[in-house]
């Protein structure tokens, strides 16, 4: 005879796994959600996270993302309703937003596209098919990550695959950028992968071709090109 706990478990999953079934029958597969993911796939490279968690006897999925400008956190939310059909929920702290969704659904989709972790972060190759998915990872990554100076664009990692990865994407849309690193006086710290757009022309090119879904870092990048 079945333990009632266990049948009790067992209705339970059989009831999730239709609920996930459902969810996925209801999203839409196209070229457009393609760019949405690689779009959300690099905002939660740059500033998000992407969490697996074992508590007790289950699985806690968790999807958390940090902008700290409104424009970025409104793209974000956006997307995630587009492709998942899902609203997080949202919390206005000092300098940033924390933005938050527990959902299987969408942590292994995103998952079984990228790597998410600090160290080990990558591109989501299988949806960079078209030049539309590569600006819009790009541009998402920038708008996390990067700082706008008056003379440079930088954007810097402890990943160095990663790194290569941006500096192939950059040199495949012709933005010319300086590729560096430095370790830091603490030799128990890793390096740090870094790279510069200074050129004018190529600060130029990358506001033309990719851009940022950050408008402070916008108004910078335009006030220092004289636009």
């Amino acid at each position: 005879m079945l333990d009632l706990s266990k049948r009790n478990k067992k209705i339970a999953d059989s009831r999730w796994k239709s609920k996930i079934a459902k969810e996925k029958a209801a999203m839409i597969q196209n070229e457009e959600t393609r760019i949405l993911k690689a779009m959300l796939c690099g905002f939660l490279a740059g500033d998000g996270s992407v969490q697996v968690r074992r508590e007790k006897s289950y699985n806690h999925y968790q999807l958390d993302f940090f902008p700290d400008d409104e424009l970025m956190k409104d793209v974000y939310i956006d997307a995630l309703n587009k492709v998942y059909l899902k609203n997080p929920s949202t919390k206005k702290l000092k300098n940033y937003f924390a933005v938050r969704k527990t959902s299987k659904l969408i942590v292994t989709d995103l998952l079984k596209l990228a790597k998410f972790d600090t160290h080990n972060w990558n591109l989501p190759n299988s949806i960079l098919t078209c030049q539309e998915s590569k600006i819009n990872w790009l541009r998402a990554f920038f708008s996390a990550e990067a700082y706008v100076g008056k003379k440079t664009i930088r954007v810097q990692t402890v990943n160095e695959n990663g790194m290569k990865n941006i500096s192939n994407l950059l040199s495949e849309f012709q933005i010319n950028h300086c590729n560096y690193k430095y370790q830091p006086k603490q030799e128990t710290y890793s390096k740090v992968h870094i790279i510069s757009i200074n050129q004018k022309s190529a600060r130029e090119r990358y506001y033309k071709i990719i851009g940022f879904y950050h408008k402070k870092k916008t108004e910078t990048l335009k006030a220092t090109l004289n636009l």
